[in-house]
């Protein structure tokens, strides 16, 4: 398990504590919240019932009114044919109703409305500028309290109506009644009632009917009286309750109470954040308190840190270098740092160390390096000659497509392998030359295919130059050109564990059980005379390259021919971006 440093340990130790203090003032800022909540909705619910009580009350001293008055004897008389008649009798009691029913409707905080009708002389008396006949009343008769337009050239021209008969009838017959009463109370009068509802507190509070529509303030919002209409469409309301609903981004308390006006709700919309806010500020600050103070330990966990975890971090990796054997790195010593003699000391030894073995390291990686190129030029001109012929024959028979094709290929493939100042290359570089060699021999011998598919992930891997032509030539030489079928050679590479192998296989002849075998071991042991001289070069350059070891590896094709692997040891480096996937056919 990995030890944590001082640094790690030093802020655990601050989150230890700061958490549960943090946990335990959230618990109990959300505990807050939600009392406040509860309160708050029961003094909205409780305030909601006050009004809607106002209301009804209200209500039903405009219908008692509205009783006494037909009950009055004047409003008997005007059902009597002699009232349409001029006379100063008549004139009176007209006056008299006109008076009572002036006085009935500036009698209460509530401007209203009220007309009587006589259906059988067709007289009425009223406090509204409307015209009233039959023909109204049998269009306009409600026995319960309706939401209606009745002056549609005004905008705020909505009325509560009702009407009162004599004598008392639920029938919407009104040429068959003696008198009608109407009482018509503006729905501005409600709207004035939301006011003062909202005096003192915060809220959105609605008149509302799921049919009929909808009462708001005065000065409400257009668009946001909107949302919250769309809000209540999709919500079934009981007789009293409240819900948390969303509305144009915000959250609103929403609470509600019925009227005894059927169908009619008493709504108010509390914005959450009004009543959260100064809450959620307390917590704010305490967050910002708790954030400064972690704050202030990191700070103060990183002075340590750098005071004395880099240093002891600098020695560690400078021991680990030295380990490595890399004697040349030195630590950077400050006057000021408590580690200046430890550090002094480590450089005086590694700079001793380094002059010990510099000469001995030296000379190894020249004769190394000398090996490489060595080995590298004995590799280069191994086919030349054989393909002089393959020139003069094409040009004798006027082939000079071909001669040009083949002199393209010849002169990129020794482009290339006369390279001997590099020793490296990239794996993709490798297969371009493998591919240009292949096109050489399959000018030469048609019944020759190849297909060369090597992962993309592999094409920048750093390898040694001329490792792979060779194997894939001895495929050729001696697998395919010993079998008279048609020949196939296939290259493909792979990932396996930190290396990458590449596999050349073909349909050849192949080797039995205790010939691969004997090649293996052959392999491993010196150079002798009578040993094929290009595939143990490959071994050995592999053993330098992979320093641990790991060579060829050879087995049997699934072709049926031989199958070698070649072994690279992946290092960090970048990809290329695409896959060289490439095929030939004779």
């Amino acid at each position: 398990m990995k030890r944590l440093n001082t640094f790690k340990k030093i802020i655990i130790m601050l989150s230890i504590l700061l958490l549960p203090v943090i946990l335990i003032y959230t618990y109990s800022n959300r505990n807050s919240m939600q009392i406040i909540q509860n309160e708050l909705i029961q003094l909205t619910l409780n305030q909601q019932d006050f009004l809607v009580e106002q209301l009804d009350m209200i209500s039903e001293q405009l219908w008692k009114s509205a009783y006494i008055t037909m009950s009055d004897t004047n409003a008997l008389m005007l059902q009597h044919e002699s009232i349409t008649k001029p006379g100063y009798d008549n004139f009176k009691i007209i006056e008299a109703l006109e008076h009572h029913l002036r006085l009935e409707s500036t009698s209460y905080s509530w401007q209203y409305g009220l007309t009587l009708f006589s259906p059988v002389t067709g007289a009425y008396i009223t406090t509204d500028d409307r015209k009233f006949d039959l023909d109204y009343f049998q269009q306009h008769f409600y026995t319960n309290w309706s939401y209606v337009r009745l002056k549609p050239e005004e905008s705020d021209g909505y009325y509560f109506v009702r009407h009162m008969t004599k004598p008392f009838s639920l029938d919407h017959n009104p040429e068959e009644l003696g008198l009608i009463l109407e009482v018509a109370i503006p729905a501005s009068n409600i709207a004035h009632l939301l006011e003062q509802f909202t005096t003192g507190r915060t809220g959105e509070p609605l008149f509302y009917h799921p049919q009929a529509g909808m009462i708001a303030l005065n000065d409400a919002d257009p668009e946001l009286t909107l949302a919250f209409k769309e809000v209540l469409e999709e919500h079934e309301l009981g007789a009293r309750g409240y819900e948390i609903v969303r509305a144009s981004g915000e959250q609103y308390l929403m609470n509600y109470t019925e009227s005894t006006w059927h169908g009619w709700y008493l709504i108010d919309f509390v914005p959450l954040k009004s009543v959260v806010a100064p809450l959620d500020h307390s917590l704010r600050s305490f967050y910002y308190i708790m954030a400064l103070l972690m704050l202030i330990g990191v700070a103060f966990a990183v002075i340590i840190y750098r005071s004395v975890q880099i240093p002891i971090i600098e020695l560690i990796k400078g021991v680990r270098r030295l380990k490595q054997g890399n004697y040349s790195f030195r630590i950077a010593v400050k006057e000021s740092s408590e580690f200046h003699y430890l550090f002094s000391e480590f450089n005086r030894m590694s700079e001793e160390t380094q002059q010990l073995i510099e000469k001995v390291f030296v000379s190894q990686l020249r004769v190394r390096d000398a090996t490489l190129k060595q080995l590298q030029s004995q590799i280069n001109p191994h086919f030349l000659y054989n393909n002089f012929a393959f020139i003069q024959s094409m040009t004798q028979m006027g082939n000079k497509g071909a001669v040009i094709a083949f002199t393209q290929h010849l002169s990129q493939y020794y482009r290339y392998t006369t390279r001997t100042e590099m020793t490296s290359t990239a794996l993709y570089e490798e297969l371009n030359l493998i591919q240009s060699y292949l096109e050489i021999q399959q000018m030469q011998m048609l019944r020759l295919e190849y297909d060369i598919n090597v992962p993309q992930a592999l094409l920048d891997l750093e390898i040694p130059r001329l490792i792979i032509q060779p194997v894939v030539e001895n495929a050729i030489v001696h697998g395919i050109e010993r079998s008279l079928k048609s020949g196939l050679i296939r290259v493909t590479g792979k990932e396996e564990g930190p290396y990458a192998v590449i596999i050349i296989e073909d349909n050849g002849k192949g080797l039995a059980e205790e010939e691969l075998e004997k090649l293996s071991t052959a392999m491993a042991s010196p150079m002798q005379d009578e040993m094929g001289f290009g595939l143990w070069n490959i071994h050995q350059r592999l053993l330098l390259y992979n320093e641990d070891g790991q060579g060829l590896v050879f087995g049997t094709s699934a072709l049926g021919g031989l199958k070698v692997e070649l072994y690279f040891r992946m290092k960090e480096q970048g990809q290329n971006e695409s896959i060289i996937e490439s095929e030939g056919s004779a």
